[in-house]
């Protein structure tokens, strides 16, 4: 038997090796966007109950800003007063940690939860136990829960783990447990990655005092049973705005304050839902452009099998049998496909996670699930029985017997002119459709991506060092003067600069901007800055800079970004020396406005801002922007000083400006590329498959070629007739193309909150190049064919 499939590999080893690769490499993209999909829409969420799963979270709206933000108050107001939800429970993030008993002293997650939030859940511990009541809000209680792959890559799965006690910045917590691995909360990824502490345990953020409004802060909430949308929506509003004049009255006289409820799968999943279908979409028309290439060749085998079926036949093999016997083979061959397939979607999944991290939740739980091995099972089936019906399409007794009967120079007919037609056309109109929208997606990502960010990141690196740990005000100044010596006295160090915060922050200090007639304008970035800042970066200043001694003033003078000069007036010139108030009490003259810094990939991150000029006032963090002239080894000499300082300083980050810019656009470059991907893949296929059936097409007709050939044709009139005649089916099907993605893009436009940038002259030059391509591809099998002189090719005949 393996010999018999040997000699049969053996005699057609190209055939096979075509097949299994081109479907194996296709079907893997497939089945990693159906994993997706899968992840996205149907895979169940690992808690008790979970269809009466609700995320609860605070809005708030103004002309400035309009989205979640909650107040730990309000919605502590919410949860005692409402009657809607029989358990609420709270998770938020909000202070940087490392693990200082580690001697590398990682970074690392940590999420603060409330006591009552995996009993919510219905989550079980791995080891140890959860929060309870013990570590209520108010209690301060030192217990820590590990994530499980916390718990693996900093303790190695340490099975005596409980009980002992770990360092989070400056404090020690105990182990009392290590959560399940399979974790998901909305807008929070890599969960499980995570330490989790009590609500009330984080180093700054305290619930019960705290006045700020926050977009991180979460609650998890269940519905009483016949709950109506229009009932919690009346009390929810209603508990908002009595819960804010009660907590945080002031927020009123600018923002109107609500809470909303959306369904945890809901949540989860966002607007990510849209993005898998889409690539799914993709992916599937990629899919069929291979299948087509494929069926050419097994129609090209089925015709020379022609001769063998037939003498089957003749002995007396019957249909059924010819049937089962060729989805035997094909299932087979199909199958070896889709394990392949299988295994390189597998390794795929860590170059998703990778990808599309910031895009798609829950991505640290993918995996193979039991409906994607359903739906490979369905795909072999499929494509296996379109290829026996394919195979077995010549199977006609008039066509046996013709075939045993003849010297074979009919067999090639067998595939008609029609049929070929169509297969190309069908290629060329799935790849235009495919290529249309992926160079669209190319075209805006890209565009995104490399916007220039407005400021000089050659040599930059920002540091932010961690003063916690030391008690006294005017010892962490002294520090922070010897820090900027050290620094300074470094060889590659040329220049450095202070401000409060990041150019690129993880969480934005925001202050309220009033205007002088006191109305309120915005939420702005408040940065303190020293004097050089601005020239550090190559901000281009309108008006003044500040001058040595500014930062000595009560009310010191402000410089404002170009962004917030125009929402205060069009004319820049007005806007100088007018004042501007955090509070509506306090007013700052503005003497200057810089040019705006753009973040690239993220236009969201791209504020309002306001510079105070302040040197280190002894807070507990704050960051250094330094030029080096050399970035080698930069960061490891940049470390190396500050704790030569200080061993009780921590470094809370370190990078380079550039590397910070880059992250914020890795997301669209990722989505870029995989978009060439998928439109290089689909032309490249296109080309294979109409060179693949012409040449085919033509070398069964070398006989009628030969025939007009010996009846006085020249070669340049066939060839002029073939590709006129191959022109035909191919322009049609690209007419069809364009009309069908006119009639989608117009639908979409005509739909409410759509907005699509559709650039006709690029989509016309894809048209136009695939014609070109065409041409070609059909240009050399002709052209070859007819050099190989078919009136030999006659006389053989």
């Amino acid at each position: 038997m393996l010999k018999t499939a040997y000699n049969t590999f053996k005699r057609a080893k190209q055939y096979y090796f075509t097949t299994v690769f081109t479907l194996a490499l296709t079907l893997s993209m497939v089945l990693s966007s159906f994993s997706l999909v899968d992840l996205v829409f149907f895979s169940p969420l690992p808690y008790q109950q979970s269809d009466n799963l609700y995320l609860l979270e605070g809005t708030i709206n103004s002309k400035g800003y309009s989205g979640p933000a909650s107040n730990s108050k309000v919605m502590s107001y919410i949860e005692n007063e409402n009657t809607v939800f029989t358990d609420v429970a709270t998770y938020h993030k909000w202070t940087d940690y490392k693990l200082l008993d580690k001697p590398t002293r990682p970074a690392v997650d940590v999420i603060l939860a409330s006591h009552n939030l995996f009993d919510l859940l219905g989550v079980q511990p791995k080891l140890g136990r959860l929060f309870n009541k013990s570590e209520a809000l108010g209690t301060q209680q030192m217990s820590v829960v590990l994530g499980y792959r916390a718990w693996q890559t900093h303790y190695k799965s340490d099975p005596n783990i409980v009980g002992k006690k770990i360092q989070l910045n400056q404090r020690r917590f105990t182990v009392i447990g290590v959560a399940p691995d399979n974790l998901v909360l909305p807008d929070y990824s890599k969960i499980n990655n995570a330490i989790w502490l009590p609500i009330d345990a984080d180093e700054a953020f305290n619930p019960k005092t705290s006045n700020g409004f926050m977009g991180a802060y979460k609650n998890v909430v269940r519905l009483k049973p016949a709950t109506s949308e229009q009932e919690i929506s009346k009390q929810l509003s209603n508990l908002s705005l009595k819960g804010a004049q009660l907590h945080a009255p002031n927020i009123l006289k600018d923002f109107t304050v609500d809470a909303r409820v959306t369904a945890f799968n809901d949540a989860l999943r966002g607007d990510s839902g849209k993005i898998v279908l889409m690539l799914l979409l993709g992916v599937c028309l990629l899919m069929l452009i291979a299948l087509i290439n494929l069926s050419s060749m097994q129609l090209a085998k089925a015709i020379t099998r022609i001769k063998p079926l037939a003498i089957s036949f003749a002995f007396g093999a019957s249909k059924k049998q010819l049937i089962i016997e060729t989805l035997k083979h094909n299932v087979l061959l199909i199958s070896i496909a889709v394990l392949l397939a299988l295994t390189f979607t597998q390794i795929g999944f860590m170059v998703i996670q990778n990808l599309a991290a910031d895009a798609i939740q829950r991505l640290d739980t993918l995996s193979l699930s039991i409906n994607t091995l359903l739906f490979s099972a369905f795909l072999i089936i499929s494509i296996a029985s379109l290829y026996s019906f394919i195979e077995l399409s010549v199977v006609k007794e008039k066509n046996l017997m013709n075939s045993l009967q003849s010297s074979g120079k009919g067999t090639g007919k067998q595939m008609s002119s029609a049929t070929s037609h169509l297969l190309v056309g069908l290629q060329i109109l799935f790849s235009f459709l495919v290529l249309t929208t992926a160079s669209h997606v190319v075209l805006v990502t890209l565009s995104e991506a490399l916007r220039d960010n407005g400021i000089n990141t050659q040599g930059k690196y920002s540091l932010t060092v961690n003063y916690s740990n030391i008690d006294k005000s005017s010892e962490r100044i002294n520090l922070h003067k010897a820090i900027s010596q050290r620094l300074l006295a470094l060889n590659n160090v040329s220049s450095l600069a202070v401000s409060s915060e990041m150019r690129l922050p993880k969480t934005v200090n925001v202050n309220q901007i009033y205007n002088e007639a006191g109305q309120y304008i915005a939420q702005a970035r408040n940065s303190l800055v020293t004097a050089n800042y601005f020239t550090e970066l190559n901000f281009t200043i309108t008006g003044k800079g500040f001058a040595k001694g500014d930062e000595q003033f009560e009310n010191p003078p402000i410089i404002i970004n170009q962004r917030l000069a125009d929402l205060l007036n069009k004319n820049s010139n007005d806007v100088l020396n007018s004042k501007v108030s955090f509070d509506n009490k306090k007013y700052y003259s503005i003497i200057g406005i810089v040019s705006n810094t753009y973040v690239p990939g993220s236009p969201e991150s791209e504020d309002f801002e306001v510079f105070t000029p302040k040197d280190y006032p002894g807070w507990q963090q704050f960051t250094y922007l330094i030029t080096v002239a050399d970035e080698s080894n930069a960061i490891a000499h940049i470390q190396q000083a500050v704790l030569e300082v200080d061993q009780r300083l921590d470094i809370n980050n370190i990078a380079s400006l550039t590397s910070l810019f880059d992250g914020k656009r890795q997301r669209h470059l990722n989505a870029a590329w995989l978009a060439i991907v998928l439109a290089s893949t689909s032309l490249l296929m296109v080309c294979i498959g109409i060179n693949g059936i012409v040449s085919y097409l033509v070398k069964v007709r070398r006989y009628s070629l030969g025939v007009k050939l010996s009846m006085g044709a020249d070669n340049y009139r066939l060839l002029k007739e073939s590709l006129l005649e191959l022109m035909q089916p191919i322009t049609m099907s690209l007419v069809l193309a364009f009309s069908l993605a006119f009639l989608i893009i117009g639908y979409c436009m005509s739909l409410p909150g759509v907005d699509l940038p559709i650039n006709w002259w690029l989509t016309m030059a894809i048209w136009l190049g695939l014609l070109a391509i065409s041409v070609l591809a059909s240009f050399f099998p002709i052209n070859q064919t007819l050099q190989q002189d078919p009136i030999k090719a006659l006389r053989n005949e």
